[in-house]
């Protein structure tokens, strides 16, 4: 990836990137928002527009800290 620093915009290239090689992406997901642009949320959604097949695991009782 053609990025120097580790930044919102070169995490979503990364996994645009990442997607563009996939069949279907299992994505460990609360479902909530992305914190910032190229999180989790963002690439369910691209993934989505895609039409790939979107596997989201989040075991009952489970909690995201921060």
């Amino acid at each position: 990836m053609p990025f120097e620093r580790p930044e919102p915009v070169a995490f979503m290239a990364a996994s645009v990137f990442m997607l563009e090689r996939a069949d279907e992406l299992f994505a460990v997901w609360d479902g909530l928002p992305a914190r910032g642009f190229g999180g989790t949320a963002d690439v369910v959604s691209h993934a989505r527009e895609r039409e790939m097949r979107v596997l989201v695991l989040w075991p009952p009782g489970s909690r995201r800290d921060g």
